[in-house]
């Protein structure tokens, strides 16, 4: 069975970005949380190459489309593990989502402060003419 997902993740540690042993085939993989769920990401091809370009790091996000598979290992404590992980076909960077603000606290306005407007010496247009211009 194949599950197709989509996520925000963020990354938990900067992703790594390799080359098969052959020598031909660009792997990037990443590993991340969406929402309170921990998964492995990897991209392959030109998808790979794309995210190495980008010099992602620890704390960015990403929007990710991709199968997503249980995968089982066994640790080098011996101890058998799980996790999930999926196989990107579709990612791109976003800037992550901002944390809600709880009720109590006020609200700041997101809209920038009205700018100032330039001091100048010549805006001093509502004061007397000098007496040595004349008066008419």
């Amino acid at each position: 069975m194949t599950i197709i997902a989509a996520c925000v993740i963020t990354l938990k540690k900067s992703p790594t970005y390799r080359l098969a042993k052959d020598g031909t085939l660009p792997i990037w993989s990443g590993f991340g949380m969406a929402g309170t769920d921990a998964l492995g990401i990897t991209a392959f091809k030109s998808l790979a190459e794309e995210l190495d370009a980008l010099h992602l790091g620890e704390g960015d996000a990403l929007n990710v489309v991709g199968t997503i598979n249980l995968e089982t290992w066994t640790g080098k404590d011996g101890i058998e593990r799980s996790g999930l992980k999926i196989v990107a076909s579709k990612a791109e960077a976003i800037t992550p989502p901002t944390p809600k603000r709880r009720a109590s606290s006020p609200r700041r306005s997101d809209e920038p402060a009205p700018p100032t407007p330039p001091t100048s010496a010549y805006d001093d247009f509502d004061d007397p003419l000098p007496e040595h211009w004349g008066q008419p």
